[in-house]
């Protein structure tokens, strides 16, 4: 099977332009699924390059899309932005079964995107919180995201960039109450892929994630994983691709 060069697109969207990459499947002349990958809070549609090795592997089985959220970190402003991608997928491949990815906090705008919609297939959460505030209390550090709360905006710069974070980004997590999305999740598949070592959500989240949800479900857990996988990859995208792949027998 001969690889294909992946395709630029992008589209208009509620907040902003939405640029993408299409990695067509290797398969020919068939209607096959796609899996739509969304990036995590300060990521980007390569991941670190982790992304980029995740569509490879899954063109054997899937077209992928993935994109780049706008500027915004708002979770509420992501869903929305998520739900113009996947009507974007729904045009330009009508009749394939759409699975969604979402990595550490994209999983939660994936998760929530997918409890609305009956047309989603399946549902991966790599390394993905269900506690927003405790995760981010632990990511920004009591002192900023207590300054969240009572009113203040938030810069930051470090070795990641310069990011400005307003109220809303933390006032808007109680529109979501992910746990309880979770209890409600029946009947479609569900992938949970957590580093062991994840420093930045607890592994316990994942388990949580996993005791909540209904069958059919898996948890994987990457042995000495940091929240990125920064060592583990290729592993997370290999369970993420036989997973897939199971789902098409």
């Amino acid at each position: 099977m001969k690889i294909k060069p992946e395709e630029e697109w992008q589209l208009k969207g509620p907040y902003g332009l939405i640029q993408g990459v299409l990695t067509p499947c290797v398969e020919e002349n068939t209607v096959v699924p796609v899996l739509v990958l969304a990036h995590g809070f300060r990521g980007s549609m390569e991941g670190g390059g982790r992304a980029a090795v995740l569509a490879e592997l899954a063109s054997e089985c899937c077209h992928v899309i993935r994109f780049n959220f706008s500027s915004s970190q708002i979770l509420s402003k992501q869903i929305e932005e998520l739900e113009a991608v996947l009507a974007y997928v729904g045009q330009k491949f009508a009749d394939s079964r759409i699975f969604l990815l979402g990595r550490s906090m994209g999983g939660a705008a994936a998760l929530v995107t997918a409890a609305r919609r009956e047309d989603i297939a399946g549902l991966v959460l790599w390394a993905t919180p269900n506690d927003l505030p405790s995760t981010f209390k632990k990511a920004l550090g009591s002192e900023g995201y207590e300054a969240l709360v009572a009113g203040q905006t938030l810069y930051l710069n470090d070795e990641r960039g310069e990011l400005t974070l307003t109220p809303d980004f933390v006032t808007d997590f109680a529109r979501y109450d992910l746990q309880g999305i979770l209890r409600g999740w029946r009947k479609r598949p569900l992938l949970i892929l957590h580093g062991e070592k994840d420093e930045t959500v607890a592994l316990e989240q994942a388990r949580l994630a996993f005791a909540l949800a209904g069958v059919p479900k898996k948890l994987v857990i990457i042995s000495g994983g940091d929240h990125s996988f920064t060592n583990h990859g290729n592993k997370a995208a290999a369970e993420v691709v036989n997973w897939l792949k199971a789902r098409m027998v």
